[in-house]
Parts: C-alpha cells; sequence; structure tokens
C-alpha cells in the first residue's frame, strides 16, 4: 500500500460528506469527544477487515495515521484562517 498523498476521487469525496453530515446531525446530542469514541470505534472495526494477505499491520497502521494528520491539518489551517468550526 502507497501511503503518498493523493487527491481523493469524488466517490470517495461523496464518501466522506456523507460521514461529515452524519456527525453534524448527530453532534448536537453528542459531544466532540463522544463522537471521537464512536468513530475511532469503527476506524478500529475497518482496519480489522482489511486484507491482511495484501496489507501488513503496520501499512495499514500508517495510512490511519497520516489520514488522521492530514484531517488534522485541514481543520486546524481552517481555524487559524478564521473559517471556523468547533474546537
Amino acid at each position: 500500500m502507497s501511503t503518498k498523498s493523493t487527491t481523493p476521487s469524488a466517490q470517495q469525496l461523496a464518501f466522506r460528506g456523507a460521514l461529515e453530515a452524519a456527525i453534524a446531525q448527530h453532534g448536537t446530542t453528542l459531544d466532540a469527544v463522544e463522537l471521537l469514541a464512536v468513530t475511532s470505534h469503527l476506524v478500529g472495526q475497518l482496519i480489522a477487515l482489511q486484507d491482511q494477505r495484501r496489507y501488513t499491520p503496520a501499512m495499514v497502521m500508517q495510512l490511519v495515521q497520516d489520514n488522521i494528520e492530514q484531517g488534522n491539518s485541514e481543520v486546524v489551517n481552517g481555524l487559524l484562517s478564521g473559517v471556523g468550526g468547533h474546537a
């Protein structure tokens, strides 16, 4: 698995948008740490479903780490730019 950064496809962006919409919907009744805990649990389940014949645990964890860092950077940069959001 390559961990180089690539531009997300339209299908990937649509999926992420649907996840963000679900988080926004439930963010009115769950606080940020609860959203993080539940989403992390789901990520753990997705990690367990990876094909271990194709991807080593280290490769999958690197993918997760890289994407966490990218998502965090996007939000921090948005907050620093005054776009808004929840910290």
